[in-house]
């Protein structure tokens, strides 16, 4: 219906139609994704209407893709699945890649999953909403840690990261770009002494994230490889996350019995406390104790929604909502996470190695 409407008034000509591209835009975002790239073929200017950044930094995201091993595959194999719009799970696998079983996987952002052959020293990048993948030409040096940097929210372009050597206070990179098809060294200075670092990392608008022992964060700028040091509202642990949502930074940190989100302040970028929340009250059991940090697992913050994905052990995965103060959705299958991330409703994605 919604389709007919719109190709009648582009029809009747823009020049005799009130609307505006400010109120086409408003119009366009709320339409389902499948809709939207069909009115692409309208006309050259409502193709690049619907391509322009802006719109496709509005478009909400229309599914959460999870990465896993279950604990129930005699094989073990490494599978994804993802809950549509309306809740359902789907579970896919990823035997289009045909290297899937016998490469390891060592890191994904944004539906891009960054594979390694050791004997080779080969990175594949493989696009699981395309089924697609691409081998990147070999590096020059041999990488002590590798992440990928994605953010299909602002460009089809994505970087691999390695950390070629450590140095006092800072590390010698080898970074990949999709754009120029090749790798290039450069040196960054941390501020701080590079085995204070954890693996806990988070890759937003040209920025990497890295969470540092026992209290900081670095923001490493891709782009002029220059660092900026934020220090953290408490300590960090092995249970503490980093994300944005609605375009600002938050933190998560469990705590004993305890979760706290952190948000960062527009005007002068400290963090204030948005939440604190008894987990044993929001799960309704209270003989419930975290002694064991694998017991349970932050995963990621939703970019459009206040939520932040929380894992239980042997129990379920499920949404919280720091705005609302509850738990919602559930997953319930015995698996061992690996990541989450959640899959942008953007043309970028779909471009990304097609």
């Amino acid at each position: 219906m919604e389709q007919k409407i719109l190709m009648s008034s582009c029809e009747k000509g823009m020049k005799e139609c009130d609307i505006t591209n400010d109120l086409l835009v408003e119009i366009l975002v709320r339409l389902p994704f499948k809709s939207l790239c069909r009115f692409k073929c309208v006309s050259k200017s409502w193709y690049r209407l619907i391509s322009d950044n802006y719109l496709r930094q509005r478009l909400p995201s229309i599914a959460t893709s999870l990465f896993f091993r279950s604990e129930s595959d005699q094989f073990n194999k490494a599978r994804y699945a993802y809950t549509s719009s309306n809740g359902t799970i789907q579970d896919c696998n990823l035997d289009f890649f045909p290297f899937n079983d016998k490469l390891l996987v060592v890191d994904g952002s944004n539906g891009l999953l960054l594979y390694y052959a050791s004997t080779s020293s080969t990175f594949y990048v493989v696009n699981t909403a395309t089924k697609s993948w691409v081998s990147l030409p070999k590096s020059k040096k041999e990488t002590h840690l590798s992440i990928l940097a994605f953010d299909p929210y602002s460009s089809t372009d994505y970087k691999v990261v390695c950390f070629t050597a450590w140095r006092a206070r800072g590390a010698q990179l080898e970074i990949y770009s999709s754009e120029t098809g090749k790798w290039d060294q450069h040196d960054v200075e941390f501020g701080i002494e590079p085995d204070a670092m954890s693996t806990t990392k988070h890759y937003f608008d040209g920025l990497l994230y890295v969470l540092v022992y026992p209290n900081m964060l670095v923001a490493m700028n891709l782009m002029k490889f220059s660092c900026k040091l934020i220090r953290m509202p408490e300590s960090i642990n092995m249970l503490s996350r980093v994300g944005h949502c609605h375009g600002r930074l938050h933190y998560a940190h469990i705590n004993g019995n305890k979760l706290k989100i952190w948000v960062t302040n527009y005007l002068n970028r400290k963090w204030g406390l948005k939440n604190e929340i008894n987990l044993r009250e929001i799960m309704g059991r209270r003989d419930y104790e975290i002694n064991n940090p694998n017991q349970v697992n932050l995963l990621v913050f939703h970019p459009e929604e206040e939520m932040v994905s929380v894992w239980f052990h042997n129990w379920k995965m499920m949404w919280y909502d720091f705005k609302e103060r509850r738990l919602i959705g559930s997953w319930r299958e015995k698996a061992s996470v690996i990541q989450i991330w959640m899959f942008p409703c953007s043309n970028f994605l779909r471009n990304c190695i097609a």
